[in-house]
């Protein structure tokens, strides 16, 4: 028995047929031959509606070209109004690898999973993904929202990077990466008083090196070797950022073009 798919031109299909009549007779020749390869279970004399379905499901996808399983797939998301998937569009990028077209793909966790966690000393550590995957810790920040927004905008330009991708890859996946997508899971451990007293003057010395444009050991560095730099808060590994400021600029120390901005410009933000 030979079967052909719908979206194969070669599928036989003339000027006025019935394409879903069509698809009807090719999902009945199918059904038939699963029945005959491999009778269902029975529940109560009638035969499992389900399994039936996955194995004319399974035996279709089977027949079907690499690009053919791409388009079935891309299709199906895009009958959906809920947003894509994440893991869907990584399915896609692997569809369009088989079918010749590869698209090189972050790691999956650091496109969805984000958080802000209390560190020593009053520091907040930002982490995106999940070891041993992802990116894992990127960096120690001074207030929960610059953590938070270091976490999310990592998030976004692995996202915008995958998408940038996908649209020099193909149609299909260009169409897939102007699709709304789920929203990435951040948590933040902090509580309601935490985040109250929360200080965005506030900054760790990897955010004075960002700043600064230097090296956290070159920061550091300059920490250690001068006594005029400004101390930290008591107890903690934090510092008054106008105070650090005033001695960057004081020694010559503050970039020409002015401090760089905790928060990366994201490709989205030159589009509007």
């Amino acid at each position: 028995m030979t079967l052909t798919s719908p979206l194969d031109p070669a599928a036989g299909l003339r000027p006025g047929d019935d394409l879903e009549e069509t698809v009807i007779a090719q999902v009945t020749a199918l059904t038939s031959a699963v029945l005959r390869q491999c009778p269902p279970p029975v529940v109560a004399g009638v035969p499992a509606l389900d399994d039936v379905l996955d194995r004319v499901r399974d035996l279709w996808w089977q027949r079907l070209s690499a690009a053919e399983r791409l388009a079935v797939h891309v299709a199906a998301l895009h009958r959906s109004p809920r947003p894509t998937a994440v893991s869907e569009v990584v399915t896609a990028c692997r569809l369009a690898g088989d079918s010749g077209r590869p698209v090189c793909v972050p790691e999956f966790t650091s496109m969805t999973l984000g958080s802000v966690k209390p560190g020593p000393r009053g520091v907040w550590s930002a982490h995106v993904g999940t070891r041993p995957y992802g990116f894992g810790h990127i960096g120690d920040y001074g207030s929960v929202r610059a953590a938070n927004a270091a976490v999310w905008d990592t998030i976004e330009i692995n996202r915008e990077t995958l998408r940038d991708r996908m649209r020099a890859a193909s149609p299909l996946l260009a169409a897939l990466a102007g699709r709304a997508w789920e929203e990435p899971q951040v948590s933040v451990w902090a509580s309601a008083a935490q985040r109250d007293a929360d200080d965005p003057e506030m900054v760790t010395m990897h955010q004075i090196a960002h700043r600064a444009r230097v090296t956290v050991t070159r920061a550091d560095t300059w920490r250690a070797e001068h006594a005029a730099f400004p101390p930290p808060e008591a107890g903690t590994s934090l510092w008054f950022w106008p105070l650090v400021r005033h001695w960057l600029s004081g020694t010559g120390r503050l970039p020409p073009e002015g401090p760089a901005a905790d928060r990366p410009l994201l490709p989205r933000d030159t589009d509007y």
